[in-house]
């Protein structure tokens, strides 16, 4: 069997049903094999960056690591995607063809080094310089992307290996790292007593979900050790979904990405944090301050599956190393045995009774534009439950992760905030819509979208079910409000000339519509979800310098400025 066969018989093998990416001259053998291969979904992108965004997109949606297939040209391409992959833990294979090897150090058009590049923000990079050795390498590049931290695998394919003759014996699968997690580890019984041990002799704990909770699967089994223990649950920014938000023990998120004076304070307050899945990096923690690094008093549980994040960054009393949903699980059995706590929890409870009605009349005030909280809770009365939001930073994911209370565990929000990058949400939604078959949503802003809206093409082609939701404030509205905080002022090039969005809609023959005040919010986002297939609203609103979003440390801009803080 060819080399380019076997690649895509072993993709059969190990489940795969679609690969995002594009055709390039030295993958030409692989996509004259793919046509024989009609299982294998190939979606098409427009740039190499989107096609990594669309396997991240699918993988944290669909419980199995994304796909996606890339020319030599044009890898380098894929770097901003792969190392967001690399820093959330997202279990991907990254595909890339090569220039033959017998035509390396000749100054070939196409030729440059791409191992010291992807070795750096990959799990691993692998070369498969023989054909014969494809089965066994990809067979590794799966068990590495889904086993311990999971992450993306790059795997190199230089053009001769796809004539090479591969041993069809070989051509096997190992069908437990076709998803993820595939192999779960916990910690030793004692040190599971002594964390519960520790919870019930403080007075006010509280558990701090991040995603590695959403990665493991562990919604149910940390719903029910919160119920059992009476323990408030707070998630990271990237952790929510964790729990339901409806319930009454759930904080919301926290930190300086999404967290609330409520939610913030509760876990000033605490006396032990048990971090579930989360690294406690500097969003989630207010940059170390929420709860202070060194305080006295305050216990810290850390359950975390690296050994590179395990009281990484706070001083850590109890080190549990394992998989979240594993632990969980013997944790409760544990726990079973014991008596419940009794921990008064009524003035928590008025406090959240309190906070949600505050937010209730945030989204109530009238601005001169929409209203960015009315927007979410919009969203949150309108959209489908198992539908899917991706969200760009800025007004994209601030006030959804403030603001929009998730009533069913899950994975119903993707951020990218492990690094952040701009042009993440419309690539992420059409990666997630490929992998539930569910209208998703892209939340995204006119400074994000001009990364990528050469995949509108994209989603005209394939007609996915995606809305795509533009919040125009004409500028890089972020960096102005931290530009405000720290210089009173604006420093460099910000804003933007108008967009014609409506025109750019129209060109690609995508239907849209524009929101200018909050009384339309609801008629024209039903609107957008009775149409079937893409749709673009553009929400006009003001930069995060006027309208100031839910970000403790900007509280001090409305007050030395006179602007609204919708905190």
């Amino acid at each position: 069997m060819r080399g380019s066969d076997a690649i895509l018989e072993m993709m059969e093998k190990y489940g795969v049903q679609t690969v995002f990416g594009l055709i390039g001259e030295t993958s030409f053998p692989l996509y004259e094999s793919w046509e024989k291969y009609d299982k294998i979904r190939h979606v098409l992108v427009r740039d190499e960056r989107n096609a990594a965004i669309m396997a991240d997109g699918y993988s944290r949606s669909g419980q199995k690591p994304g796909i996606c297939e890339v020319p030599g040209v044009g890898a380098s391409y894929t770097l901003p995607g792969i190392i967001e992959a690399y820093n959330s833990g997202t279990p991907m294979v990254v595909l890339s063809s090569d220039i033959s090897l017998s035509s390396e150090k000749k100054d070939y058009l196409t030729e440059y080094d791409k191992s010291g590049m992807f070795r750096q923000i990959t799990k691993e990079y692998i070369s498969v310089n023989d054909g014969k050795d494809i089965p066994r390498l990809l067979r590794r590049a799966f068990r590495i992307a889904t086993s311990g931290r999971m992450g993306p695998v790059f795997v190199r394919f230089p053009m001769n290996t796809y004539i090479d003759q591969v041993p069809e014996q070989e051509l096997y699968a190992q069908t437990v790292f076709a998803k993820y997690p595939s192999v779960r580890a916990a910690p030793g019984e004692e040190l599971l007593v002594a964390a519960l041990n520790m919870i019930r002799k403080s007075t006010s704990p509280v558990i701090v979900a991040g995603q590695g909770v959403l990665l493991s699967h562990a919604e149910a089994e940390l719903q029910e050790f919160s119920d059992r223990l009476g323990i408030p649950v707070a998630t990271t920014i990237s952790g929510k979904g964790s729990v339901s938000e409806l319930g009454e023990l759930s904080l919301g998120v926290i930190g300086s990405r999404g967290g609330t004076d409520f939610s913030n304070g509760v876990l000033s307050a605490s006396d032990l944090v048990f971090y579930v899945g989360t690294n406690a990096d500097s969003a989630s923690t207010s940059e170390w301050k929420n709860p202070p690094q060194f305080a006295t008093g305050r216990k810290i549980i850390h359950l975390d599956v690296s050994e590179f994040e395990l009281g990484n960054n706070y001083p850590t009393d109890l080190f549990l190393y394992g998989d979240a949903k594993l632990t969980l699980s013997i944790m409760n059995r544990i726990a079973a045995r014991g008596n419940s706590m009794k921990w008064n929890r009524s003035s928590l409870i008025q406090k959240r009774k309190d906070s949600i009605e505050y937010q209730n009349k945030l989204g109530e005030r009238k601005l001169h534009t929409v209203n960015p909280v009315r927007l979410v809770k919009a969203l949150q009365d309108l959209v489908p439950e198992d539908s899917v939001i991706a969200g760009d930073p800025g007004v994209g994911t601030i006030y959804s992760s403030a603001y929009f209370r998730v009533s069913k565990p899950g994975r119903k929000f993707l951020f990218n905030y492990a690094v952040g990058g701009l042009g993440f949400s419309l690539p992420a939604a059409i990666g997630a819509h490929y992998a539930t078959g569910k209208t998703t949503f892209s939340m995204t802003t006119d400074g994000s979208f001009g990364f990528v809206e050469g995949e509108l093409e994209t989603l005209k082609r394939y007609e996915p079910d995606v809305k795509v939701i533009i919040v125009n404030n004409g500028s890089f509205g972020w960096i102005r409000a931290t530009m405000m905080a720290l210089y009173d002022r604006i420093v460099g090039e910000t804003e933007f000339k108008q967009v014609d969005f409506s025109g750019l809609a129209k060109a690609h023959g995508i239907p849209y519509d524009v929101i200018v005040n909050d009384g339309e919010l609801n008629e024209k986002i039903k609107g957008s979800m009775k149409e079937k297939g893409p749709y673009i609203l553009e929400i006009v609103t003001e930069p995060e310098d006027k309208i100031v979003p839910p970000v403790p440390e900007w509280r001090s801009i409305t007050e030395r400025h006179n602007v609204e803080y919708l905190g």
